[in-house]
């Protein structure tokens, strides 16, 4: 960490301090502002010098990198230049958290995480709800050193880092924001749709960090729907034509369910792996669930209602909770569904109730 707690209460930021002052400050004690374990000091010649926790130690705030701290020193000191009101590793005693970097704007209290190691999806609910709960608004921004890209507008994203998925309003895109301390490069994906579990296509804004606003990180920028298109069609086509390696578990059951149904991966009708912009909400990748609707519902019977095709696939869902990010409740089969009524598979009779056009199916 960048600040502790002397022996007097005075938080001391060892980051601003030159090498003499520093090293009259190891004749003094320190101590973590969240644990109040006793820290130790370090300034070497390489990193930005910082408080660091001993070996065994057990609180949540040690083990930060050198990458970590001086990423959250980058974003400090650009929203102190912009001239906001913030504070860095600013620690909340009625929830025992300490955000990275604590800032206010139109009277908004928002809290920065900079997230670089791996966390549990349980952590990242917790502490976005502990900050919500008084009020305080989370912004989470992944190390750049977590970003797996796979071309110009895709990237594979981990189930765990799903959870980091922004949405600031239901009706704008989904967002996911990395920061890179060796380059100072900022990189903001959005209104991206997963294609597999991981795999997404989106719009990527790579900026210097210095050279944005604040109110940049918000403002919606949409995929491009001819590339969009264009990828889905080839991920389509790889997909019906590649063979399936056999520790694929999961896709080696499916295609031997297809063939117990007399059915196989190319005799499938193209509504099956149709993307939806709510996939990431789906345990299985889109063609398995869309599979099973057409296989177990639309083949058997003529009219159905929305329950009973969400009822079909409830062990294929994420539990919402998993996404605290994000504000739109919009269901995957849902989407899916009236997809099918525009394309003409299916009719809607009702605002819950659904006809399969034979002539179609």
């Amino acid at each position: 960490m960048l600040q502790a707690v002397n022996q007097s209460g005075e938080l001391v930021p060892l980051w601003k301090l030159n090498r003499d002052q520093i090293k009259q400050m190891r004749k003094e004690k320190f101590f973590c502002p969240a644990c109040h374990e006793r820290l130790m000091i370090k300034a070497g010649t390489k990193n930005t010098p910082h408080f660091a926790h001993h070996r065994k130690s057990n609180c949540s705030l040690s083990g930060e990198g050198s990458y970590h701290e001086n990423g959250k020193k980058d974003i400090y000191l650009w929203l102190h230049a912009r001239g906001y009101q913030v504070t860095l590793e600013h620690y909340f005693p009625n929830i025992k958290q300490r955000a990275d970097i604590s800032l206010e704007v139109k009277k908004k209290k928002i809290a920065i995480e900079y997230q670089c190691a791996p966390i549990s999806i349980q952590e990242i609910c917790r502490r976005t709800a502990g900050y919500r709960s008084i009020g305080v608004i989370p912004i989470w921004i992944l190390g750049a050193n977590k970003l797996k890209r796979k071309g110009a507008h895709s990237l594979t994203i981990p189930s765990n880092d799903q959870a980091f998925l922004h949405q600031f309003h239901p009706l704008l895109p989904l967002s996911l924001f990395y920061y890179c301390s060796e380059t100072k490069r900022l990189i903001i994906y959005q209104d991206m749709i997963f294609l597999t579990k991981t795999n997404t296509f989106g719009t990527m804004h790579i900026s210097k960090l210095t050279s944005l606003r604040w109110h940049d990180l918000f403002q919606p920028r949409y995929r491009h729907k001819n590339l969009f298109r264009k990828y889905w069609q080839q991920q389509k086509h790889q997909w019906r034509n590649r063979p399936v390696p056999p520790y694929q578990r999961e896709e080696m059951n499916w295609r031997h369910w297809l063939y117990l149904h007399q059915l196989n991966v190319q005799t499938l009708p193209s509504f099956i792996y149709l993307p939806v912009t709510t996939q990431f909400r789906m345990k299985s990748p889109p063609w398995i669930w869309q599979s099973r609707l057409y296989i177990d519902l639309f083949l058997k019977k003529e009219f159905f209602t929305i329950d009973v095709a969400m009822h079909l696939l409830r062990d294929h869902y994420h539990p919402f909770d998993h996404f605290p990010l994000i504000q739109s409740k919009n269901h995957p089969v849902c989407e899916y569904l009236q997809l099918l009524v525009r394309i003409g598979i299916l009719k809607e009779v009702s605002e819950t109730k659904y006809q399969v056009n034979r002539t179609t199916v």
